[in-house]
Parts: structure tokens; C-alpha cells; sequence
């Protein structure tokens, strides 16, 4: 399908990508999984302040910025001042990486998976 991004090809993109924006208004962005992708190839985030885990997954002047939503100003604003900002820049970008090293690698997911499995399973 023209314009579709297989996934396979999602690697590139991310690494052509200098600031990772999703800019969510609804409460069905449950998580962003895009984020952790984008954290991996340690691209700063650009979020919306939803009340999900969206924010949680972002930390705010930590991974990237948090704007309000449906405010384009703001997202404008956050992009340029990340943009134009080469330490502010290369701060975000080293803590996404160390934050999806700590929280979301492979290895930390199957680890913290098996505990939840076995803390389910003992006894009570």
C-alpha cells in the first residue's frame, strides 16, 4: 500500500527522525508503544499531557516535553526549543536511552513479565 510504513522498515524512520511528536488528545492512547520505540533509537519526545501512561513513558524535561493538548502553539514551541537547543537536545536523547535500557529493553520486559507470572502464582 503507497505511504504505509511496513514494519520492517519502522527502524529507519525512527533514525531519520531528529524529535519523535505524538501529539494525542484522546484517552485511548493508552500507552504509545511508538514512544519506547523512539526512546530505543534515542530520539527526544514530544507528548501531549494526557492523563494516561503516555506521560508516564515521557518525563517531562527528562525523555522530551510535555504540551498541553490541542494547543499547536505549544507543540510548536516544544519542537523549536528542543531543535534549537544542542545540549538540551543531546540531555533528552542520552536519557531516553538509559530510561528504555532501565524500563523497556527486551531483557527488563521478560524479566519483570516472569515476576509478575510467579508473584501471581504463590501462595497467599
Amino acid at each position: 500500500m503507497p505511504g504505509s510504513i511496513r514494519g520492517a522498515d519502522i527502524g529507519s524512520y525512527y533514525e531519520a527522525c531528529d524529535i519523535f511528536c505524538l501529539p494525542s488528545t484522546e484517552r485511548s492512547e493508552a500507552f504509545g508503544i511508538v514512544l519506547v520505540e523512539a526512546m530505543s533509537f534515542g530520539k527526544p519526545l514530544i507528548t501531549t499531557n494526557i492523563p494516561t501512561g503516555v506521560s508516564w513513558v515521557n518525563q517531562h524535561e527528562q525523555t522530551g516535553l510535555l504540551v498541553k493538548p490541542k494547543d499547536a502553539a505549544a507543540l510548536s514551541q516544544a519542537i523549536e526549543k528542543i531543535a534549537a537547543n544542542q545540549e538540551l537536545y543531546s540531555l533528552l536523547s542520552g536519557n531516553c536511552r538509559k530510561r528504555y535500557s532501565a524500563l523497556f529493553s527486551q531483557d527488563k520486559m521478560i524479566d519483570a513479565i516472569i515476576k509478575l507470572y510467579t508473584d501471581l502464582n504463590r501462595p497467599k
